[in-house]
């Protein structure tokens, strides 16, 4: 079959002028002759270019506009009439198609490419406005996320201290929701406040007796910075009396990981030879080594292995009870465990010392 039935795709208004129009009857009955030709061999009496713009199956609107989709099928119809006619050939108004298509694809691409290079050429000529939107974007989303962390934690402690207020006094306790500055002094030495930076004590609970003052609080510290920084939140038991004769230590649960690099170093506090179950479990580091192993006994060091997580520490006329990191619960029942806790501690120091009298 002719390529005249796919014919509809290329017309150039060039080869049209090629085609002079028949001089004489001869000329005309000779294409008259030619035209059922072609006509024979498409299988009609006259040539199909119903498809025109329909060439190797490819939609007529290659262009991709509508303005250049209305130039190809005015000029598809102009060449279809040429055809017609007989002013054109097949072969040569199929070429002029080919030709014409391509030079729209080409235009379409063009056009393409320019509206990219333009898009390009704006965020060129407004960097600072991009990186401006881009970046203010960012530190907004982050300052807003702060401020909720910020309110969240905000309402958290104002609610816990209305639990720990309510708490004690159900407890028949006092309750000074901001802490006393000169317990803090007092505390100073221990190794617990000797750690971190922007330390708070507050939420504290008074239960002293006549030989004993008893204070219960949460205390605050921060250390590290950056994406380092940790806030350390713990619920300490303060126990102090002038019959507490102590050596300065501290007693607490070992940390495989960061223990193991300070003994690696010569950092491994006190060494516990007698206990070696004790030593794999807890850490003593003091600054009086003799008198420390003296008073820690095997009751005393069995008192340690009874109240697994727990930490203490002491020196003369002070003694903390503490799980590091954690806070007891705002509520009476627990309170009041956390300081029967204390008792038994300072019940088990107080009868070490007689024992090493």
């Amino acid at each position: 079959m002719s390529d005249v039935s796919i014919f509809g795709g290329r017309v150039d208004y060039g080869l049209l002028a090629q085609q002079a129009p028949p001089a004489s009857a001869d000329t005309t009955d000779a294409n008259q002759t030619t035209q059922p030709s072609a006509g024979e061999n498409s299988g009609s009496s006259e040539p199909d270019v119903s498809e025109l713009g329909n060439r190797n199956g490819k939609p007529e609107r290659d262009s991709g506009t509508r303005e250049q989709s209305g130039d190809l099928e005015v000029r598809r119809q102009e060449l279809k009439k040429a055809v017609e006619a007989g002013t054109m050939t097949e072969a040569a108004a199929l070429k002029a198609w080919d030709e014409l298509r391509a030079q729209s694809g080409k235009r379409g691409s063009d056009e393409n490419a320019a509206g990219e290079e333009g898009n390009k050429d704006w965020i060129g000529e407004h960097l600072a406005l991009f990186l401006t939107v881009v970046y203010g974007g960012i530190f907004t989303l982050v300052i807003g996320i702060l401020v909720i962390c910020f309110v969240y934690v905000a309402r958290r402690e104002k609610a816990r201290t209305v639990a720990l207020e309510t708490a004690t006094t159900e407890l028949g306790l006092r309750f000074e929701p901001a802490g006393d500055e000169s317990l803090m002094v007092d505390l100073g030495p221990l190794p617990l406040f000797n750690q971190g930076r922007r330390k708070k004590l507050t939420n504290l609970i008074v239960a002293d007796t006549p030989d004993l003052q008893v204070h219960v609080f949460d205390y605050l510290f921060i250390t590290g910075y950056g994406r380092s920084q940790k806030t350390h939140r713990t619920t300490v038991a303060s126990l102090r009396s002038d019959t507490l004769v102590l050596p300065s230590l501290q007693v607490r649960p070992r940390k495989a990981f960061a223990d193991g690099i300070k003994a690696m170093f010569g950092a491994g506090g006190v060494a516990m030879d007698p206990y070696p179950e004790f030593a794999k479990t807890h850490v003593v580091q003091s600054d009086q080594p003799e008198q420390a192993c003296e008073f820690l006994d095997a009751e005393m060091v069995a008192a340690c292995e009874g109240n697994p997580g727990c930490s203490f520490e002491c020196q003369a006329g002070v003694l903390l009870h503490f799980r590091a990191g954690k806070r007891v619960d705002a509520n009476a029942e627990s309170i009041r465990d956390f300081i029967g806790e204390g008792f038994q501690l300072f019940q088990n120091v107080s009868e070490c010392l007689q024992r090493n009298v």
